[in-house]
């Protein structure tokens, strides 16, 4: 159970950072370098991470899309919003944002830009805290 802790906690570093190396990830995690090397390493393998160029840094990598893909697509509520959010963000002109709860936290499932929009952020597979965000106080405000 330790391994998969720590593989998981290994892919949340990459999520945060957006690329690591195993010096680093030794390090946030607490285990010398060689086991970082070795927990990189079975990500690699199943595409979960990539070498990001020549650096020696890691990234997160296409495999998690395939694992993500299979969550998303039986998510009825994201496709039964999707009209909806892109009449709102239209008709708006800002960008449109379903999130849901999960513990303390608002997870964005599906993102619309809308034709006013100033950044270009995808918060979709975000966790943001609920007190930090729009979507999260509304959350809040209906509990």
């Amino acid at each position: 159970m330790q391994s998969v802790d720590r593989a998981i906690t290994v892919l949340e570093i990459l999520a945060r950072r957006g690329e690591a190396g195993v010096s680093e990830v030794a390090a946030e995690i607490d285990v010398h370098k060689s086991t970082a090397f070795r927990l990189l390493g079975a990500l690699e393998v199943r595409g979960l991470v990539e070498q990001a160029g020549e650096r020696g840094k890691y990234r997160l990598g296409f495999g998690l899309v395939r694992l993500a893909g299979s969550v998303t697509g039986r998510i009825d509520i994201t496709q039964q919003s999707r009209p909806v959010c892109e009449r709102l963000a239209e008709e708006i002109g800002e960008t449109v944002n379903l999130a849901v709860m999960q513990e303390q936290y608002a997870i964005n499932l599906y993102q619309v830009r809308g034709p006013g929009a100033v950044t270009a952020f995808n918060w979709v597979g975000q966790l943001t805290p609920l007190h930090a965000t729009s979507s999260g106080k509304i959350l809040l405000a209906h509990m």
